[in-house]
């Protein structure tokens, strides 16, 4: 029996952190692998067929559907152009898994899951019309708004706009040149956002011993920027660029985690700002 699952509650995002895998949809057939954003609009069915194992971060727009930034004077251009966006293909992969073998879909409505069994594969299309897919963009298509003479703030770095949240993604791009420009994050307080960073490659230069796959919270009212290191790295202006790949996450409304999350919490994090840590 195949499996598939539909969430009617919302837009879906993954972001695949490790691993690739042929994705089924009710759009087609896409491959997707490490870097890649896989949005997923509400009541898609979909699945998953990994080539290797996957370390995925999926980040749930309940209620409303995912929207590109408001470039501004930039243009839409500016950022990534909206032409790298890929869609699913009705390919042979996709019409070779045609069948009328029985097939559950796990329907997640009003937070609870429900199961629908069809006597057949409802991923049968043959084709589709119009701008609503499921859509593929990798970090490396990314080309990071930047300044020589200032740090920009995050939200030049602005790829999703979700329902009282927005999804950032920091890529590598040169250190600014300019004597008197600060080479790292400011100090800070998220006077309006929680903040939720998801490490995926390179060197974090804002941060000391943070590794690929970790993440880091820093909720509303709390003051905080570069660790001791890399403020003082960035004041010596040692590196000229930064290859550091990370997911940003900012909500309007509070953030709470899971006891799952509270077991691997490092809680000696909050000292990390400390001289010599």
């Amino acid at each position: 029996m195949s499996h598939l699952v539909r969430n009617a509650d919302g837009d879906e995002l993954l972001f695949i952190h490790q691993g690739s895998a042929d994705l089924y949809c009710d759009y087609g057939h896409l491959e997707v692998s490490d870097g890649d954003y896989v949005l997923i609009p509400r009541s898609t069915n979909w699945r998953l067929e990994p080539h290797s194992p996957m370390f995925l971060l999926m980040i749930e727009n309940t209620g409303a559907a995912y929207a590109l930034p408001d470039k501004g004077i930039v243009g839409q251009h500016a950022v990534f152009d909206p032409a790298v966006l890929e869609p699913p293909a009705i390919n042979a992969k996709f019409k070779a898994q045609y069948s009328e073998n029985q097939t559950q879909v796990q329907l997640k409505r009003g937070g609870k899951v429900n199961v629908i069994t069809y006597p057949f594969n409802p991923l049968d299309a043959i084709g589709w019309h119009g701008d609503l897919s499921v859509l593929r963009l990798n970090w490396r298509d990314i080309r990071p708004l930047m300044s020589h003479r200032y740090h920009l703030p995050p939200s030049a770095h602005t790829t999703f706009v979700g329902n009282g949240f927005v999804v950032c993604t920091f890529v590598p791009r040169p250190i600014e040149t300019d004597p008197g420009a600060l080479k790292v994050p400011f100090y800070h307080n998220n006077d309006d956002y929680d903040e939720v960073l998801f490490y995926h490659a390179g060197d974090f230069f804002s941060r000391d011993n943070i590794e690929a796959g970790m993440m880091t919270f820093h909720p509303a009212g709390f003051t905080h920027g570069p660790h001791p290191k890399a403020f003082q790295a960035g004041r010596e202006a040692k590196k000229t660029f930064t290859d550091e790949v990370a997911v940003m996450i900012d909500t309007r409304n509070a953030l709470h985690h899971s006891p799952e999350a509270a077991n691997v919490e490092n809680n000696q994090y909050v000292y990390s700002w400390k001289t010599g840590k």
